[in-house]
């Protein structure tokens, strides 16, 4: 039988066929220590649902957030609902304009004190430039 490009180039017509849009894999250094989640597991709709972006989350067993990569547009939101912590638990290591690559670190946090507020520790890790991504840790 002969292939459709045969067919069609016999025919003197191109051949164009549609191209499904893969996702582009995003491999990344993974950024706290943990046990690596899927983000439906997330306890938080925005993020499980995939709202955000695409991306895995971390639950932290280490306390300190390195750049995953250098870059690449990444949201990495370190608990669910800690923002009424007001950065207690929370000390920055980096500051606006410092050159940061991949391994940098960029925040410590406490996950216990997390765990006492009542709250989840859990970190998302989310690509924020490419909905199409699919994210990998090394």
């Amino acid at each position: 039988m002969e292939s459709r490009t045969k067919f069609f180039q016999r025919l003197g017509r191109s051949l164009m066929l549609p191209v499904a849009v893969l996702p582009v894999a995003a491999i990344l250094r993974q950024p706290v220590e943990g046990t690596v989640v899927a983000l439906a597991d997330v306890p938080d709709a925005m993020f499980a649902q995939g709202t955000m972006g695409p991306g895995l989350a971390i639950d932290p067993a280490g306390d300190t957030v390195v750049a995953p990569a250098a870059g690449t547009e990444l949201l990495i939101h370190i608990g669910i609902d800690t923002v009424g912590m007001e950065g207690d638990g929370f000390e920055t290591l980096v500051k606006t304009g410092d050159h940061v690559e991949a391994g940098t670190p960029l925040i410590r946090f406490d996950p216990a004190k997390i765990r006492a507020a009542g709250l989840s520790p859990i970190t998302p890790v989310i690509v924020l430039n490419d909905e199409n991504a699919t994210v990998a840790f090394s």
